[in-house]
């Protein structure tokens, strides 16, 4: 049988056709190297190659087995987990909303949530490797959603629509990675991208634009380490991370100290110290003391938070606060359990990072991760009074569209990878096109 012969018999037993060419194309290394070896003890071309087909066996006894390990995987824990938690938080936003008095709220919401399910199984069943094709062109479409949404939660009256913005985050991974093995000149093109898109972060918040930054940074370090990068890689690590951390801290210090009004810093020292602004910045802050002291394990406490008839009025811009809100008219336990549903949703997404052997994967895995536990972390800490309040929102638990569909969009994106773990290599990358087409497959 002839070494062609034998890739197709073999490629004719896998069902998945993205995975073929990458199966066909090793097969075919491992045949042509086997045979040069054969050669190089004297045979001739021809009975080498033969010699080296006929050792891989039966061709479809092999693709069967190949076919078995190259498929599409379902992960049932994360899905499990996505829809469960999403289920819970519309009902956790029902018991914590005031629906009676606003009943158009309900409709809403399950509007919300099936965007969120649609935007989740898309995500899930394309190849994440379009990432990587149309970096650029995602790029400008999420600039286009951030603007939007950031003008329609200006209408509704509240805090800005932030969110769509972490979906750069990804967005550079596929860049990082349509970079490799270039020099020096792409290491800052990719800096140069990485201080595009945080200032157009910043233009609509300040704390959204300083975790874009810091994410970014990370993934732009773990590209040159694992030699991304046609550079130096410790001389590279070491200047462009202080390069990469000085600046902003000097630039936010000039922002905030010598050309801002003072805003920021007077944010900023009323969490410091309350007491300095208690009946101005530094409320909401005591407001927080007041209630952490009156929590019970189990019931309501004592006094049920009062933030969005006091303070600002309404159920959205409570959002932050959510937690808290859960934690005072339930007990700890409750917010315990929604801890943990965050926690566990954490822990997979690392487990799915950890496992990507392909390099687009990991990182894009990395990227929805990082995310994800920040946005967690910094709400957790918010909510307890440990961090300056913002507008940051979790997941699950969400008034906005925008928020819910940006958390599906991540929560989507690694069950896309862990699905085309085994199809998915890095020789399945083409030049971008202006197509984007959707394959069903059969399994």
């Amino acid at each position: 049988m002839t070494k062609e012969a034998f890739l197709q018999n073999v490629t004719e037993q896998i069902r998945c056709v993205r995975a073929r060419d990458g199966i066909a194309r090793e097969l075919s290394d491992h045949i042509t190297d086997q045979a040069a070896a054969y050669e190089e003890a004297g045979e001739a071309h021809e009975e080498a190659v033969n010699r080296a087909v006929q050792e891989m066996g039966d061709p479809v006894e092999v693709g069967v087995e190949l076919d078995r390990i190259h498929r599409p995987q379902i992960d049932y824990k994360l899905i499990g987990m996505a829809f469960l938690f999403h289920i819970a938080g519309f009902f956790l936003i029902w018991l914590m909303g005031d629906f009676s008095n606003n009943p158009q709220y309900i409709g809403r919401q399950c509007v919300v949530l099936l965007l969120s399910f649609g935007v989740m199984a898309g995500m899930y069943f394309l190849d994440y490797s379009f990432l990587a094709r149309y970096a650029y062109g995602i790029g400008i479409f999420v600039t286009a959603a951030l603007l939007i949404s950031n003008l329609f939660s200006l209408r509704e009256g509240r805090v800005s629509g932030m969110m769509p913005g972490y979906l750069y985050v990804p967005v550079f991974a596929g860049i990082l990675y349509r970079l490799r093995n270039r020099g020096y000149r792409a290491l800052l093109w990719a800096m140069g991208m990485q201080f595009v898109i945080a200032y157009l972060a910043l233009t609509l918040s300040g704390l959204a634009a300083a975790n874009i930054y810091l994410m970014c940074t990370v993934l732009l370090v773990i590209a040159v380490a694992k030699g991304w990068f046609s550079v130096r890689r410790k001389a590279a690590v070491a200047a462009m991370t202080g390069a990469l951390m000085l600046l902003p801290l000097v630039l936010a210090f000039l922002k905030i100290s010598v050309f801002g009004n003072g805003y920021r810093a007077h944010r900023l020292l009323a969490w410091l110290d309350p007491e300095r602004d208690a009946a101005g910045a530094g409320y909401v802050y005591q407001w927080l003391r007041q209630e952490w002291g009156m929590v019970r394990w189990i019931g309501a406490a004592d006094n049920a938070p009062l933030l969005g008839e006091s303070l600002i009025g309404g159920p959205f811009f409570t959002e932050p606060f959510i937690l808290l809100q859960l934690i005072c008219r339930y007990g700890i336990l409750a917010g315990a359990a929604l801890t943990a549903a965050f926690a566990a949703v954490v822990v997979r997404a690392f487990q799915i990072a950890k496992r990507q052997k392909n390099q687009l994967g990991f990182m894009l895995s990395v990227a929805s991760f990082m995310v994800i536990l920040l946005n967690c972390l910094e709400g957790i800490l918010i909510n307890t009074g440990y961090f300056p309040v913002s507008s940051l929102q979790f997941p699950f638990v969400t008034y906005s569209a925008c928020t819910g569909m940006t958390y599906a969009a991540l929560i989507g994106l690694l069950l896309s990878i862990y699905r085309n773990e085994r199809i998915v290599t890095e020789d399945t990358f083409p030049r971008p096109t202006w197509r984007l087409t959707v394959k069903w497959e059969k399994r």
